[in-house]
């Protein structure tokens, strides 16, 4: 072969190269999916059993009932260090200082329930009893007010909630006074229920336009334990997903799946409600899923109600605290078989105060109505939806149905926007500011 003929051939071999080389570039760009890197490495796992690497299992430090201590309550409790290893990393220096405008809750999740005035209608499942103030006909409020209500309601600011357009007549000794009744006034437990439903929805709206998730419970959960079931399952198959990308799984963690399921499912089967969440104390299942909540500083929960007072009228907050020390069992000795068991004490007790005291003071400046006016706006209280749920958490009296200024307030849309925008403000002020 001569030399030129030679070169002829080269130089048509890298041509060709050059060509293949350009189409697979091409390819690439245009269709990384198929063509790209990453399908060949799947194609290569794919085909090679060998090159599969089978996630470890989470190693998890229980603890036997029966190996628990008394703490200084003289109550059998769980240590306080966690049972699960922290897999979710929730960097909250990174809100710190930030301007309440979009994207400034970026990341954080809010779950928002109520306690139901009325069954829902799809379970049927009984609710609160409503009732409603003995001056509300099914028609309306009274049209008449004495004297005595006209100078307690006066004093509570109604010429402002009423408006300029409502005028209110002279007070005399023997004279009832006559005003407008206003729109929409509260009549019955339909409305009752909006008003939370509305609040609820509004909150929702404000904290997406910050950039947070937010998950309202569907009204089918209205028992605490239903409550904290969901949220329970929720928060595990998030940290599921985070234990895979570690390529870590938990047979263990995945068993309390089922129970939850039940929980929430069957809210009249009290065998396996108390087997989860026991009155007193804290279950063997129930530490280890208080143990991954605490891991999500970054996840709140908020129920919202109404108060029972007759005599006391504004909105009210309730927070669990140290107390959750003393919820255990008390026996000279304690094993499995025991119906009540040891206390948990890994809440995230203070973050829980602040964020209380910073709800009660957004509600009482922005609504000045609704301040409460009985001795403590702000309760350490031993509620059962806040002791079975480890995040930060709190419960808010909205006001009292049975105190017509309030609902009177509270029926009205911008006034439960305006609540709204106090919770809002108050989330917001936990992650981004200092204030207490």
């Amino acid at each position: 072969m001569s030399q030129k003929r030679a070169l002829k051939i080269v130089g048509i071999l890298v041509l060709v190269s050059v060509l293949a080389l350009t189409i697979n570039a091409i390819l690439i760009k245009k269709f990384p999916d198929k063509f790209g890197v990453k399908k060949n490495l799947q194609q290569i796992v794919d085909t090679d059993p060998k090159s599969k690497v089978e996630a470890d299992e989470l190693p998890i430090n229980e603890m036997e009932i029966a190996n628990t201590m008394k703490n200084n309550r003289n109550v059998w409790s769980w240590p306080y260090d966690s049972a699960v290893p922290v897999y979710h990393h929730a960097n909250l220096d990174i809100y710190s200082g930030k301007i309440k405008e979009e994207g400034a809750l970026n990341g954080i999740t809010v779950y928002l329930a109520m306690d139901p005035i009325i069954k829902d209608s799809v379970t049927d499942s009984y609710s609160r009893e409503d009732t409603i103030p003995d001056d509300f006909s099914e028609s309306g409020p009274a049209d008449t007010l004495s004297d005595n209500d006209f100078v307690e309601l006066k004093g509570a600011g109604i010429e402002n909630l009423i408006g300029e357009s409502h005028e209110l007549a002279d007070v005399t000794d023997d004279s009832e006074i006559s005003i407008e009744i206003i729109p929409n006034a509260l009549i019955d437990k339909s409305g009752l229920q909006t008003n939370l439903d509305n609040i609820l929805q509004y909150t929702k709206e404000n904290l997406i336009s910050l950039g947070a998730e937010v998950i309202i419970l569907d009204k089918k959960y209205q028992t605490d334990t239903q409550k904290a079931a969901f949220i329970g399952q929720n928060i595990l198959k998030d940290f599921f997903v985070e234990l895979a990308e570690q390529n870590f799984k938990s047979e263990r963690l995945e068993s309390l799946i089922e129970p939850l399921k039940t929980v929430q499912s069957s809210s009249d089967n009290q065998q396996a409600i108390d087997g989860f969440f026991p009155n007193i104390g804290v279950s063997k299942d129930q530490r280890l899923l208080l143990d991954v909540e605490r891991q999500y500083t970054d996840r709140i929960f908020i129920n919202i109600q109404y108060g029972e007072s007759e005599e006391i009228s504004g909105s009210r907050v309730f927070y669990l605290g140290n107390e959750t020390a003393a919820i255990g069992a008390k026996s000279e000795t304690i094993n499995a078989g025991n119906t009540e068991k040891p206390a948990y004490i890994g809440y995230l007790i203070e973050d829980r105060k602040r964020f209380a005291n910073l709800s009660e003071k957004n509600i009482s400046q922005l609504i000045p109505g609704l301040a409460y006016n009985g001795e403590e706006a702000v309760v350490e209280q031993i509620i059962p939806s806040l002791r079975l749920i480890n995040l930060t958490s709190l419960e808010i009296e909205i006001g009292q149905k049975n105190n017509n200024f309030d609902l009177q307030i509270l029926n009205s849309a911008e006034q439960q926007k305006i609540f709204a925008e106090a919770i809002t403000n108050a989330c917001y002020e936990f992650y981004c500011t200092d204030l207490q």
